[in-house]
């Protein structure tokens, strides 16, 4: 079973100077010392949950989660609580998260070319606000303090901003009296502050950069990145089918060997903002050709007509995410993790699974030709280039 705890606090509620802060606070979170937890390593967080963990910030949430037997329920309820209400972050912490989460964000922007084409396209086409950068600059984060980490969780990760989901086979009501009796205790928390509103987008041109990269025989990448609708907009459905054909046109995530079809960047729930498209560059190519490749293949991709069985499939392919259809429950049981994640991101969000399913249903060939032009126009692409320096 899961035990996920979302909060609604991410990287758009960081303050000026100091991008990152919600993102290091995650990485404390499930690091630090907590109840009668003595503080770990990430990678004795990992091991924990042999079937799988997660601690992720996103732009407006942060996400913690574990996958565990049943039987553990009341232990991983316990932990939980007290991660929430009796983290002690030290400076020892600090000292030992500051430099992993820098060695993230390296690999994020560029150090991995293949990953930072799809990052750096991700920022230009959605700037982070107040002059910061997608987990955090890494002179903001070398600024941040034990007070900012100590504050900022103390304000605002508690029950009152955050959405607990329990997924697997457990007694509900029994389940309900559990969490009220571990977290009921703990102070409701500060509201949030409202988010700021991202920079506006930096659309057309590639920016291109030479960096230093994780090996000798890492390869420039390009990427092209569009901006996606909102789920309450009217052109969130045919969007949403277009993205569908882009998923099944492009390379396997995981893939082994060389492929000549792009990468297709679109978590809906973890990053609905965008969807990027994104490859390595082959032999000789300039950057200005590679960007064209990747056009000429989102071009193809929703150019043809609307197929009869892509409204049906599209409400049965977004089904985990978004509830359009009823999933079988062996479906669901296979992943409790995903299961929870969509219930809490969909509650965050506010999606309307029967708005969006009906508007699978009434979909026409007119709906996918205004979601292609207005989303998918080469003007309103933003375009990345990453280049070993060596």
């Amino acid at each position: 079973m899961a035990l996920l705890v979302l909060y609604k606090i991410g990287g758009d509620h960081d303050p000026e100077g100091r991008s990152g802060l919600a993102h290091l606070v995650e990485h404390l979170y499930v690091t630090a010392a907590a109840g009668d937890a003595p503080a770990r390593s990430a990678e004795a967080f990992f091991r924990r949950y042999p079937a799988g963990c997660n601690a992720q910030t996103g732009d407006r949430y942060t996400v913690i989660a574990a996958v565990f037997p049943p039987e553990d329920l009341e232990k991983e309820l316990r932990d939980a609580a007290a991660r929430m209400g009796d983290l002690r972050v030290e400076a020892a912490d600090l000292e030992r998260e500051r430099p992993r989460l820098l060695d993230e964000v390296a690999n994020m922007f560029g150090r991995i070319p293949a990953l930072g084409a799809v990052n750096v396209a991700r920022e230009r086409l959605r700037p982070t606000p107040r002059g910061g950068r997608k987990g955090g600059l890494p002179e903001h984060v070398e600024a941040i303090t034990l007070g900012d980490v100590q504050t900022h969780w103390e304000r605002y990760y508690k029950p009152g901003n955050a959405i607990l989901v329990l997924a697997g086979a457990v007694d509900e009501a029994e389940a309900r009296r559990a969490v009220e009796s571990r977290f009921a205790g703990i102070a409701p928390g500060e509201a949030i502050p409202q988010p700021e509103e991202p920079g506006p987008p930096r659309t057309g041109l590639a920016s291109e950069a030479a960096v230093e990269t994780s090996g000798p025989r890492a390869e420039s990448a390009a990427c092209v990145a569009y901006a996606a609708p909102q789920p309450a907009d009217d052109l969130y459905a045919p969007f949403l089918v277009l993205a569908a054909r882009f998923w099944a046109a492009s390379a396997r995530p995981g893939a082994i060997g060389e492929t000549d079809q792009p990468s297709v960047y679109f978590p809906l729930l973890e990053d609905p903002a965008v969807l990027g498209v994104s490859g390595k560059a082959k032999p000789g190519e300039t950057p200005p050709r590679a960007l064209a490749r990747l056009e000429s293949f989102v071009a193809e991709t929703i150019a043809p007509p609307l197929r009869d069985d892509e409204r049906t499939s599209a409400r049965q392919m977004f089904a985990m995410f978004l509830g359009t259809a009823e999933m079988p429950d062996f479906a669901l049981a296979q992943n409790p993790y995903g299961a929870a994640l969509a219930l809490a991101r969909r509650e965050q969000m506010g999606i309307d699974s029967t708005a969006i399913g009906r508007a699978f249903d009434s979909l026409t060939e007119r709906d996918l030709r205004r979601a292609a032009d207005a989303i998918f126009a080469p003007e309103r692409r933003a375009g990345a280039w990453i280049a070993p320096a060596n």
